[in-house]
């Protein structure tokens, strides 16, 4: 028996998700054999396997879609068409080899036809049987159909909103954050919605040159803004719908994914990681964060204290402070002569983005008879206080002055704030981790927090 595979639609593609999987045949004189191993040939644990036949002439089976169960369809014996369609594309497929199956993922219509005489067909499917994950009503269907919008300026008032009423937004994903820097990014941000109201936003940017897509090259983090109701299921209806689009209007390769730390969630807000967990993304950087949970915060080490009990015994002062100009040197030279690095912002990006978020973007100094000894950029979020920047002068060592800043920041101005984030301690040059530094952070009572980057093959 041969393979015949035809698509009906005009752009010759498979709707988000579904693919064609060839299975490992043996053949010898015996006769043939095929595999089908799960998370190897089927891209999921197998839950449920079951067989259709003696399907009569003319009879149509399917015509439906599961809300989260994915199927991965074989024709042992005979042959079908398998009408595949996810809302937008449409296709059919034409199914007569036992070694060649077509994976359908959850939220996606189908529907099998034209069953040659003798037709056995069997479906491994993700999900044990549940009556009420089927969908048998195709205008419902469509209704439950999510779509990629890509965004506009127009849009902006838009996307601030939603990012404000988000579960896991962040004021870094309002487009006055993320436009600041727009001509260094080719943006091809994404707007969700599902029966006609907004479920997530994708900040994200194309590297047109490597195929690639990133959520966001600009920002520390960056993954999917997910709505405080979105389902797991809706979710991966959201990846899978933007990885096709990216695929089809794009032209990407891969995506580069950085989801939003849980930290900074207001609700638990992880869908994506299962998401790419069934997209197979897989981690291909990790850096160590350090943060400090003032819900059980952990006592100082005695180093740190008595660094702390010093700064308080050098009548040091700490303020919040519009002293940019004054910060700012200092920070770059720290960075130049300690780190071999320099601040991913230029102090006029720092004056602008601090003008815009006077709320969220602070500079606290400690000072010594009016001299700056050490300065603390921290961006506000609704969970954490993060330091941005942190840098002390060669004086400021002496009097121990960022020691009781950070005390003063930790135990005073954020107390009430349910986290304190260092930040990453990755050496610039290796992308390696800075034991010396994270000891540091450590020594405040901080503990480890990863920052994850994803890649998944599109």
């Amino acid at each position: 028996m041969g393979e015949h595979t035809t698509s009906t639609n005009s752009s010759g593609c498979l709707p988000r998700g579904c693919r064609l999987i060839s299975l490992p045949e043996h053949k010898d004189l015996r006769g043939s054999l095929a595999i089908a191993e799960a998370m190897r040939h089927v891209p999921f644990a197998i839950e449920r396997v079951f067989w259709i036949y003696d399907v009569p002439e003319g009879g149509v089976r399917g015509a439906h879609s599961h809300c989260e169960c994915a199927e991965v369809v074989v024709p042992v014996c005979g042959a079908f068409d398998m009408m595949v369609d996810d809302g937008n594309t449409k296709a059919t497929v034409h199914l007569d080899s036992p070694h060649t199956g077509i994976l359908i993922p959850a939220g996606v219509w189908c529907q099998l036809s034209n069953f040659a005489q003798g037709t056995v067909c069997v479906v491994m499917a993700s999900h044990p049987y549940n009556a009420s994950g089927y969908i048998h009503d195709y205008s419902v269907y469509k209704g439950e159909v999510v779509e990629a919008v890509p965004y506009d300026a127009s849009m902006a008032s838009v996307w601030n909103a939603f990012v404000d009423g988000s579960k896991n937004g962040t004021f870094l994903f309002h487009r006055d954050y993320m436009d600041y820097h727009a001509d260094r990014f080719a943006d091809c941000s994404l707007l969700f919605y599902k029966k006609s109201k907004l479920v997530a936003l994708l900040p994200a940017n194309y590297k047109r040159e490597e195929c690639t897509v990133c959520s966001h090259g600009g920002l520390t983090y960056g993954g999917l803004i997910l709505s405080d109701r979105i389902s797991v299921a809706d979710t991966m209806q959201v990846m899978s719908c933007a990885t096709e689009w990216m695929k089809l209007v794009l032209g990407a390769e891969r995506w580069i994914y950085k989801p939003v730390p849980h930290i900074y969630h207001r609700s638990p807000a992880e869908e994506d990681l299962y998401a790419l967990f069934r997209l197979e993304g897989k981690v291909v950087s990790r850096s160590v964060a350090s943060a400090i949970c003032n819900d059980n915060r952990l006592p100082m080490r005695t180093s740190r204290k008595q660094c702390v009990v010093k700064a308080g015994k050098n009548n040091l002062v700490y303020e919040e402070s519009q002293a940019w100009e004054d910060f700012w040197p200092l920070l770059k030279e720290v960075l130049s002569d300690r780190h071999n690095a320099n601040p991913v912002h230029s102090l006029e990006e720092m004056k602008l983005l601090g003008m815009r978020f006077p709320n969220n973007i602070r500079l606290f100094v400690a000072r010594h008879d009016g001299e700056i000894m050490a300065g603390a950029v921290i961006y506000e979020t609704e969970t954490v206080a993060h330091a941005q920047y942190l840098a002390v002068s060669d004086n400021g060592i002496q009097y121990c002055a960022l020691d009781g800043l950070i005390a003063y920041l930790i135990g005073v101005r954020y107390a009430s704030k349910r986290y304190f984030d260092f930040g990453t301690s990755m050496l610039p040059a290796t992308g390696q981790l800075s034991e010396s530094l994270v000891f540091q952070k450590e020594g405040f009572g901080a503990r480890t927090v990863v920052y994850d980057t994803y890649e998944i093959k599109l």
